[in-house]
């Protein structure tokens, strides 16, 4: 086997019927200046071009190879599957869709230090490529730091914009099913060497109609309004805290009484113990501005909607 470069980058991208914008994407990794990288593919099962693109990419350069699943195995697997493959000391996930400034790897290389994870600020684009003249830090708040409570219930790292150390990834498999793979590494950064920002926008986040993520869309997607999505919406956190309790990172133990409290929520519709809990822990909450007592207000009460949603939704 050939040396490695010295620190070596893994991109692992998953592709899944992209042909439309692939091209683009692999021609802005490969261009990736300031860092050694390679490129692994993991396609889910495409039935368009896609596979044909990754041929013609791979047969020119080197740095790009890619596998097949044997059958369709769904974002998470899937992410998890490419970065398994990849050899380099930091990985860094990719969707089929986005474009990637030049220097992206090399400025989030020089900024992850001693942490686990950094990540930067994306610029939405339209499906023609256009800017949407926004950025994804101007709808969540850009959390960072040593702090793994506030991504119990909140993440601002998109897996697109992502570097991640290669241990983090091999001490936070598996990923654990109903999770989305970038909240959970970076909820498992945040609890162990932590999660470091750079604000700056270094991808181009195409929003169209068939991208997988609602973020920067609009409209209501991505909004728990009805029961049946109220109760997803809170089943979704639940997994995450009682994954995140099994691990051996800092807080766990809060994460399980959440997980606790939580679920004796949903199932009574009764959350005065998850209430009384959140507010013990205000100060860890996440916040975008203002007081931690005032976020800790919003976010009960943000919880108390969907508790009752949930109640009148069908359990089958």
């Amino acid at each position: 086997m050939p040396e490695i470069p010295t620190p070596l980058v893994s991109v692992a991208l998953c592709t899944y019927n992209g042909a439309g914008h692939l091209r683009e994407q692999l021609d802005s990794v490969l261009a990736q200046e300031g860092v050694a990288i390679e490129l692994v593919a993991v396609d889910d099962g495409s039935t368009d071009a896609t596979r044909a693109i990754l041929d013609e990419y791979a047969a020119r350069d080197p740095r790009l190879r890619w596998h097949a699943n044997e059958r369709n195995l769904g974002p998470t697997a899937s992410f998890e599957r490419a970065m398994s493959l990849c050899r380099g000391a930091y990985l860094a996930p990719c969707d089929q869709d986005d474009t990637w400034d030049t220097h992206k790897l090399a400025r989030l290389l020089a900024a992850i230090g001693e942490a686990d994870l950094a990540y930067c600020d994306s610029e939405y684009v339209d499906a023609g490529g256009r800017s949407m003249g926004r950025r994804l830090s101007g709808d969540t708040a850009m959390l960072q730091g040593q702090a793994p409570l506030p991504f119990l219930f909140a993440n601002s790292v998109s897996g697109h914009a992502s570097l991640v150390r290669r241990e983090l990834f091999e001490r936070a498999r598996p990923f654990p099913a109903g999770a989305y793979h970038d909240w959970w590494l970076a909820l498992c950064a945040a609890g162990r060497n932590g999660v470091r920002y750079v604000d700056a926008p270094l991808v181009r986040f195409r929003r169209h109609d068939a991208a997988f993520s609602p973020m920067g869309k609009g409209g209501s997607e991505g909004r728990s309004r009805g029961g049946a999505a109220s109760r997803a919406w809170l089943e979704q956190r639940e997994v995450l805290m009682r994954a995140y309790a099994d691990t051996p990172f800092r807080d766990r133990d809060t994460a399980r009484a959440l997980a606790t409290a939580l679920r004796r929520a949903i199932d009574s519709g009764r959350g005065g113990a998850l209430m009384r809990l959140l507010w013990n822990h205000r100060k860890a909450l996440p916040h975008w501005k203002g007081w931690p007592a005032l976020a800790a207000l919003r976010l009960q009460l943000r919880l108390s909607k969907k508790l009752r949603r949930a109640r009148r939704a069908p359990t089958d």
